[in-house]
């Protein structure tokens, strides 16, 4: 298995566009991180001194999701990519058992997604700390719990682009399933009806894990469930990829 991790990282690494994405990520989480915290006195009619230290960090760490959607690029083609040149057969050819080769490269994105993920949630809370400095303010504490919740989201997004590029077998497929699932809590927040599927969310882990759910809401999970919940976000939609790719021709 080891093998078929640096088979499937050498590959990924060598294609042009997922390095390019990997750096661009971050650097698009640090602009619109810039654009929320200097956009407050227009969303919340307070400038950056009237704002409390930590809403003007979390304001910056929304700069996030945007390195989410990069992340749903990159992990859709790591795994989408070689069906449309057909080079996935001789991958499957020399691994038999292809759920390994699809187990390899989730492997691949979570550990690409999770290096960039932590690093543009860090510069994002960079971005709120000097905010804070030029604005004559000083510090916050920074709250790695916040950190590392925000952190977990963009990885889920990415894993869940490679899970339905596979199933589709399609780079495409695999972006806009994975769009559709980052979309989809707004629309279940928006239909009374479809409150019960709010918990079940990836957002609502993700907003769980990182302690910024409203107790009394719909989504709301204490830390324990949030946890679970992301475990099965991680694990069942790859699960699944790699036993259709295990039970169908290439």
């Amino acid at each position: 298995m080891i093998a078929t991790i640096r088979s499937e990282l050498i590959k990924a690494v060598t294609v042009r566009s997922v390095p390019a994405l990997a750096a661009a990520a971050p650097v698009a989480a640090v602009l619109l991180a810039a654009v929320f915290v200097l956009s407050l006195p227009v969303t919340q009619g307070r400038t950056v001194t009237e704002v409390p230290p930590p809403d003007v960090v979390g304001a910056a760490l929304v700069g996030v999701d945007v390195a989410a959607v990069v992340l749903v690029v990159l992990g859709a083609l790591i795994a989408g990519s070689e069906y449309p040149t057909g080079t996935i057969a001789p991958t499957f050819l020399l691994t038999p058992h292809r759920e390994r080769v699809i187990l390899a490269k989730a492997a691949v994105v979570v550990g690409i997604a999770v290096l960039v993920a932590i690093t543009a949630a860090t510069l994002c809370v960079a971005v709120g700390q000097a905010a804070l400095l030029l604005a004559g303010l000083d510090l916050t504490p920074i709250d790695v719990r916040l950190l590392a919740g925000t952190a977990a989201g963009p990885v889920v997004y990415a894993v869940a682009g490679l899970a339905v590029a596979v199933t589709t077998r399609s780079t495409g497929g695999g972006v806009a399933g994975a769009l559709a699932l980052l979309l989809l809590p707004g629309v279940v927040g928006w239909v009374d009806a479809l409150a019960v599927l709010a918990p079940l969310m990836p957002s609502a882990a993700v907003h769980g894990l990182a302690g910024v759910s409203t107790p009394g809401t719909a989504e709301h999970l204490a830390a324990a469930p949030a946890a679970l919940l992301l475990v099965g976000w991680l694990t069942g939609p790859v699960g699944f990829a790699a036993w259709r790719a295990a039970t169908r021709d290439a």
